[in-house]
């Protein structure tokens, strides 16, 4: 009788240790998106003032954001992914019942049996800036901790884990038996006013778990992907600064030791793809962006397709981030006397700038370069706009697609 109940608890243990895996699947269905910034509308809805706000903003559809998550977990409930990956900045400033009310809609997805798997981004946790906007004045909210995070989407992600970074909200994820995916967490936590616009950073502990991770997944014989919030490449040669991740070089040259062939990322809000050191850099635009967009991606041993979907919602999304870039632009192009060329040149750069942001400027390039607001643009003294046009202009290539050969090294 003893020797069966130890058999029993043998087996229990081997049942507890062996590997979780996403599926068992050849082919792989993954969407990504980033930068949701949801925003309770508890928050600011006796706000008179605030959905002004945003039109003086970066384009963020803050106040559009129950419908377009709405949209999205409808969109991806009938592309019946294996997974969504989300890069970040769930919440707007890191408030606990924004992160709640966003965890209470991407529930709707495991009810339909699609995994979710979430990472935080610099505005997610211990954020200095949370704060409820009231009819006169602001309000306290509640911020969240790592700890908080980890409870709120333990079941978005952090139940898919085989290994988990004790020191940060890092996380591996076996997709299949071709794949894994780290869930990189590149965030300051315990923010100051520094570090919420500093750059991410892997701290030596993380690094360390994260190559040891890697020699794990290689004895595996699976092909390492990463997702996190900050860069990986140089994305503007302009606007870089905040963006790319710290030592980002030295992160580079590890990907590139264990033949990390693409990166999931956020954070820059606009759609655009780099290489560094070989490795693709996919940067996701914020889901609140026009043309409010996420990835698609299809994956097996051998192959890998990427290619961008937007949502349709009530309003003109486009519209409105012209209509914010416009406010933005204007305000700067007020010293120009003549009205001819005031408003030429501003609309250049509204068109440049959307263009940019959902990531196919390089089809656009010729019309901008001959329009009437880029000549005018030259001989204004206004060098910021003129190099930002140009940091824009040199996008070649479309950043809503990509297309990989893979090369598994086994």
């Amino acid at each position: 009788m003893k020797k069966i109940i130890y058999c029993l608890i043998f087996c229990l243990c081997l049942m507890g240790c062996q590997s979780k895996t996403l599926s068992e699947k050849e082919d792989l269905k993954i969407i990504v998106a980033s930068d949701i910034h949801y925003f309770l509308k508890d928050y600011y809805q006796d706000c008179e003032w605030f959905e002004d706000s945003m039109l003086y903003g970066d384009g963020k559809m803050v106040t559009y954001g129950d419908e377009i998550v709405d949209a999205f977990v409808q969109a991806v409930i009938q592309e019946k992914p294996d997974l969504v990956v989300l890069t970040g900045d769930l919440s707007f400033n890191g408030e606990k019942g924004s992160h709640q009310k966003l965890a209470q809609k991407l529930e709707q997805l495991k009810e339909k049996n699609i995994q979710v798997a979430v990472i935080p981004g610099n505005h997610d946790i211990d954020n200095i800036y949370t704060k409820g906007y009231g009819q006169d004045d602001y309000f306290d909210v509640d911020n969240i901790n790592a700890k908080d995070f980890q409870d709120i989407y333990q079941n978005l992600g952090y139940h898919l884990a085989t290994s988990k970074h004790d020191e940060s909200l890092s996380y591996r994820i076996d997709l299949n038996p071709d794949f894994a995916l780290l869930m990189m967490d590149s965030n300051a936590h315990e923010q100051t006013e520094m570090t919420l616009g500093a750059s991410g950073f892997f701290t030596d502990s993380t690094m360390q778990w994260l190559e040891k991770q890697f020699q794990d997944i290689q004895k595996d014989g699976k092909t390492p992907l990463v997702a996190m919030h900050h860069n990986l490449a140089i994305h503007n040669e302009l606007l870089n600064n905040g963006y790319t991740i710290n030592d980002h070089e030295k992160i580079a040259k590890l990907f590139s030791q264990y033949h990390v062939p693409f990166v999931l990322s956020g954070h820059i809000h606009c759609q655009n793809i780099k290489t560094i050191q070989g490795i693709y850099d996919i940067a996701s635009s914020s889901l609140l962006d026009a043309p409010l967009q996420y990835g698609i991606i299809e994956l097996n041993q051998d192959q890998m397709n990427y290619h961008t979907q937007s949502l349709s919602i009530s309003v003109n999304a486009d519209e409105y981030f012209d209509t914010v870039s416009a406010n933005k632009f204007g305000k700067s192009l007020q010293g120009i006397s003549d009205t001819q060329k005031r408003t030429a040149i501003q609309d250049v750069l509204v068109k440049a700038n959307r263009y940019y942001f959902t990531g196919n400027i390089n089809q656009y390039v010729d019309e901008l370069r001959s329009s009437d607001g880029y000549q005018y643009l030259q001989n204004e003294d206004l060098s910021f706009y003129q190099q930002y046009l140009e940091s824009m202009l040199k996008e070649t290539e479309s950043s809503q697609a990509l297309q990989l050969s893979l090369t598994m090294k086994k």
